[in-house]
């Protein structure tokens, strides 16, 4: 099966030819895993027989119906006919196909025996599911960036749409700490994530109103801009992801023009239920370096070579700046 999507969107397969991807023919809808009956304690007894991924993936959703951000979003994905299969992604956390409408987990090269029984991986599974499943619901209502942005604004967008990914996870293993899943919280807290974990957690200690009023995830939110390798990570995908856009067009430049506006980086913060939690903080993240400025130089570079490409006229494989004299060299007979 082909992956494709109707939609661009920003890679989420690193390093990884999709033509090399076989993808299992079992796939399950949502709708069909919410009804499944599940022991969410039955993982506990080592006993317990686990025949398929379904078994762990009907865990997961039984698991985030006790929260009520992720049942939300469950909500969607099901009402929506999306599908979810599991497969070996070499470490990739997931690929959302918007055509297919399907969901791809990766198995971290776990049999489903082992996987179910691994508390670690299991939980790395539910965390990837809820985040994916955010990410379909970010893309449904605004797709890709790079039709609308220029390069350099395409990062700052793509980075405020990863930072929200792990808050909405943040928020969701909060709400299931609450109901007794304390082992996903702790899990939370030992994580790439951990320090957001923290960030929530103590600005809800210090105030527990910021549960409510979302100052919490705002937290959460700037928490993510404080650690480099996550802005590293998620530029250099964009960057990569760019890369691609410019391979796959004829044109000189793909990429919109459009700078993005207070209100479009807000949107991004919607929940579920139409709050925005970066509502009043668009324009101060539009402006403020912590979250737009470049500094690995790597990806500096990176980007300078994609902005050189979108000036430069391409004729007989030769670059030029200027177009009249491309076409002195190279004149149209």
């Amino acid at each position: 099966m082909e992956l494709k999507s109707n939609q661009p969107r920003k890679k989420t397969i690193d390093c990884l030819s999709l033509d090399t991807l076989t993808i299992t023919e079992t796939q399950w809808y949502f709708a069909e895993l919410c009804l499944d009956c599940v022991d969410i304690d039955a993982f506990v007894n080592d006993d317990a027989e686990i025949e398929d991924y379904r078994d762990i993936l009907s865990w997961c959703a039984s698991v985030m119906t006790c929260s009520p951000s992720a049942r939300l979003l469950l909500k969607e994905a099901t009402d929506k006919d999306w599908k979810v299969t599991v497969e070996d992604l070499n470490g990739s956390d997931y690929y959302v196909d918007v055509e297919e409408k399907l969901l791809i987990l990766d198995n971290n090269a776990l049999l489903p025996c082992a996987l179910g029984r691994s508390d670690y991986f299991r939980n790395i599974m539910l965390v990837t599911m809820v985040k994916a499943l955010r990410d379909i619901w970010q893309e449904k209502r605004h797709g890709g960036f790079d039709t609308l942005y220029s390069p350099d604004h395409i990062l700052l967008m793509e980075r405020i749409r990863a930072a929200d990914l792990d808050v909405i996870a943040i928020l969701v293993a909060w709400e299931l700490r609450s109901e007794e899943f304390t082992d996903i919280w702790r899990h939370m807290l030992g994580s790439d994530i951990g320090d957001m974990a923290m960030a929530y957690s103590g600005y809800i200690e210090r105030d527990p109103s910021a549960q409510f009023n979302g100052q919490g995830l705002v937290s959460t939110y700037k928490q993510w801009f404080r650690c480099s390798k996550r802005i590293d990570s998620c530029d250099h995908d964009a960057l990569e992801y760019m890369d691609d856009v410019l391979a796959s067009y004829d044109v000189v430049n793909p990429f919109g023009s459009k700078k993005p506006s207070k209100m479009s980086v807000e949107i991004l913060s919607c929940l579920p239920d139409k709050t925005a939690y970066l509502q009043g903080l668009g324009a101060e993240i539009l402006s403020d370096p912590i979250y737009a400025s470049v500094d690995n130089v790597i990806n500096q570079t990176h980007l300078f070579h994609i902005m050189y490409d979108l000036q430069a006229v391409v004729v007989e494989d030769v670059p030029f700046r200027d177009a009249d004299l491309a076409r002195k060299i190279f004149p149209v007979e």
